[in-house]
């Protein structure tokens, strides 16, 4: 009597190099995204008004942070700075915005101001931007 050999199922062999690149490069993802998040965070109580919607733009504005401080009270990134600091930064990122091929009209800054800051240095900014050729800027408020 003859008995059979049982059959060896074939499994199909599974790679899981090309799925755990996929994984990494999504966390690279996640983490590089994250860190552009933290350049707009600062501790602010911003003013309530209507607004408007926001707009998906090609290349992100430059993001300003006005605390309620006497000294150094522009934020931008993580750095605190004054007055010229911030106005020779603004200088170097519209020379950068132009010799990529952008337009000066296109330039666009967003400025987050805490409610309490006074109204002064905002008009000085604003003067400051417009002695420069820089229209367009947006103060960033929360929603009633």
């Amino acid at each position: 009597m003859r008995f059979s050999t049982p059959k060896r199922s074939h499994l199909v062999r599974l790679e899981l190099t090309a799925m755990i690149d996929v994984v990494f490069l999504l966390i690279i993802f996640f983490m590089t995204t994250a860190q552009f998040v933290q350049r707009a965070r600062a501790s602010l109580e911003l003013p309530v008004e209507v607004g408007e919607k926001e707009s998906e733009l090609a290349t992100p504005p430059m993001v300003i942070n006005i605390l309620n401080e006497p000294y150094q009270p522009f934020v931008v990134g993580q750095n605190r700075i004054g007055r010229n600091e911030l106005l020779e930064l603004v200088d170097s990122e519209l020379d950068r915005f132009l010799i990529g091929g952008g337009r000066i009209e296109d330039f666009e800054i967003n400025i987050r101001a805490d409610r309490s800051a006074a109204s002064q240095v905002l008009n000085d900014l604003g003067a400051a931007f417009r002695d420069r050729g820089i229209t367009r800027w947006r103060l960033s408020t929360q929603q009633p």
